[in-house]
């Protein structure tokens, strides 16, 4: 390792404050999990119930979290509201966290 000083990653409040909003959206173990799924393309509110195991005002409430904060999008297909994840850095946050648990 060097003695150099590490580029700074973030440099402003702004990001600093965007950020840490981010990671506290994904620290949420259903949230994570539904990103997870998500991960594989989009899904209706109907499929994300069946694939997370848990109510659907539990998922939809965790949904409009995420799509309030820009991690998910979301349109409507008829009576369906699909989504999937805004951006792929969002995935690939998530598969960085994966080689802290393996």
């Amino acid at each position: 390792m060097s003695n150099e000083a590490p580029d700074i990653l973030i440099n402003n409040d702004t990001q600093i404050i965007e950020a840490a909003g981010r990671l506290k959206v994904l620290a949420h173990p259903l949230r994570l999990k539904i990103i997870c799924q998500l991960s594989h393309g989009e899904k209706t509110v109907q499929e994300l119930i069946d694939s997370v195991g848990t109510s659907q005002s539990n998922v939809s409430q965790h949904l409009a979290i995420m799509r309030d904060k820009g991690v998910l999008n979301c349109r409507k297909n008829a009576t369906q509201v699909i989504y999937k994840v805004a951006s792929n850095s969002t995935i690939e946050l998530v598969q960085l966290l994966k080689t802290f648990s393996s």
